[in-house]
């Protein structure tokens, strides 16, 4: 029986692989379909229990986790459409799952490479694949469009819109820049590269502000982190930005901040957004409004005078106002303590003498890679219950499996390079 468990425990992330894909498309599935792959994720966890004596390994994110979790339950109570809400507990519920995967199942040097292979690879699939479909701006960047609007390639799926696709490309590009630079595996160096070139390249195209600067101040941290020298493009960014403004207008250059034709396309219609947000926080502290409600709560409750009563609001163009909205204040403190505890653990992976400089590469990518995504947060949201929140969440469980592997294996957990080195050195010395 143990030998078993352990066995389906070892294996989590290959069910993880066929779950998690399942409820991130629930919309999509039948719906005996969804209630077998909620049922199958706490198999391992059991599994667990049974051969090892716990459910899972402890982790900084933990407490925030859990208050996520009752904050959603707690946020159903108020939903004013409960089947829609559902289906984004349904991406919630795998998002935590493959975090735990990752935490549970990587425990090897060889296991975290891997891990960090897949997702250059995934960042480059999601590139090319929004190059084919994505409609693109014609004029709001100086940057021309090497490809036309490619047609739809499935009736009935709509195109990405360009910001989206920008907002979730900036957690790769860091990575795959930190990897390319900074990473000693050779091997993995052509993969990091052309990583870097073809998200780069994706980002330029979706011609989003909000991503592009996320992104220059990302690489700046990543500069910085390098060489201190760097501080010294603090100042030049601040007087180019001022320049900009007192030359364009903050107006001309936050507007339209959105993808062409969308409703929100003024900086105007944005503070008004924003400003319901905050209304719905303080009428709904304690529940929010839950998931997908926002934009069938907007319109009845807190219309909007800026944005046409036909246009399709889905959230607030702010991550941090939008979670706050739906998950109620109690909501945006659990989500604002995952943040926390990701960048503790990433600091924590870079100041340890006993991570290699592979581990570090990485994670500093990861954390560039967040901030930016945080920052084009500001103006923009991915919200939590997306379908792109998984590459989120697969950050954060390799920041996590890294710093456990450092924890229990700390001489492996040097770049074997540099071990070799020690080796040879005391040899060296002994004789």
């Amino acid at each position: 029986m143990k030998a078993a468990a352990s066995w389906i425990a070892e294996h989590e992330l290959w069910l993880l692989a066929v779950v998690v894909p399942v409820l991130m498309a629930s919309n999509r599935v039948p719906p005996t379909l969804t209630l077998v792959a909620m049922l199958l994720i706490p198999v391992p966890w059991l599994c667990r229990l049974v051969a090892k004596g716990y459910l899972t390994v402890h982790t900084p994110m933990d407490i925030p986790i859990i208050l996520l979790l009752f904050t959603v339950i707690v946020s159903l109570y108020a939903s004013v459409d409960l089947p829609l809400s559902m289906l984004g507990v349904h991406k919630i519920i795998a998002e935590i799952a493959l975090f735990y995967g990752l935490v549970n199942g990587v425990r090897s040097e060889k296991r975290i490479w891997l891990v960090t292979s897949l997702l250059l690879i995934a960042g480059s699939v999601a590139s090319i694949a929004s190059l084919v479909v994505m409609p693109r701006p014609s004029s709001k960047l100086l940057f021309a469009n090497p490809f036309p609007y490619s047609p739809r390639l499935v009736e009935g799926l709509a195109p990405p819109n360009a910001n989206y696709v920008a907002g979730t490309l900036v957690l790769f590009f860091p990575l795959a820049f930190s990897l390319l630079l900074f990473g000693p595996k050779k091997v993995y160096k052509p993969l990091a590269g052309l990583s870097f070139l073809i998200t780069g390249f994706t980002i330029i195209s979706t011609q989003s502000r909000s991503a592009l600067s996320g992104v220059v101040i990302a690489l700046l941290l990543l500069a910085v982190w390098r060489s201190r020298w760097f501080l010294l493009g603090i100042p030049v960014l601040a007087g180019v930005g001022w320049v900009l403004v007192q030359r364009v207008g903050i107006e001309e250059l936050m507007g339209p901040l959105t993808f062409m034709g969308t409703a929100v396309n003024s900086l105007q219609a944005r503070l008004e957004l924003w400003q319901r947000a905050i209304y719905i926080m303080q009428d709904f502290p304690y529940t929010g409004i839950s998931i997908g409600t926002f934009d069938s709560v907007i319109n009845v409750m807190y219309p909007l005078f800026l944005i046409g009563p036909d246009a399709v609001v889905f959230h607030a163009h702010n991550l941090y106002l939008q979670t706050g909205a739906e998950f109620g204040i109690p909501g945006l403190i659990a989500y604002l303590g995952l943040l926390t505890a990701f960048i503790l653990t990433t600091w924590a992976i870079l100041r340890s003498s006993a991570s290699g400089r592979g581990f570090r590469a990485i994670a500093i990518g990861l954390l560039c890679g967040l901030i930016a995504h945080l920052l084009y947060g500001l103006t923009d949201a991915i919200v939590l219950a997306n379908k792109t929140g998984t590459f989120i969440w697969a950050a954060f469980g390799l920041a996590v499996a890294i710093r456990r592997v450092i924890a229990e294996h700390p001489i492996a957990a040097l770049d074997a390079e540099f071990v070799a080195g020690g080796k040879r050195e005391h040899k060296a010395r002994r004789g």
